[in-house]
């Protein structure tokens, strides 16, 4: 492997986020975030906002929101 080979997986958080952030419009990331009682939902796309009521459930309802698997 060469030294100038790059991937998401070992970028920091902060710079992954970073890059994420700037996608400007597409799916490029899902975060399923526990928050109370539930798990806070949500794309970079700014289309997809949810409440889920398990991390499960939230990773299946991402899933379909990119299309990975059908509804």
């Amino acid at each position: 492997m060469s030294d100038d080979y790059e991937s998401a997986l070992e970028e920091k958080p902060l710079e992954f986020m970073m890059s994420i952030a700037n996608s400007g419009g597409s799916c490029d990331g899902q975060g399923i975030i526990p928050d109370g009682d539930h798990y806070a939902c949500w794309c970079t796309c700014g289309e997809w906002n949810i409440e889920a009521p398990d991390q499960h459930e939230g990773l299946r309802l991402a899933r379909i929101h990119t299309g990975s698997i059908p509804e």
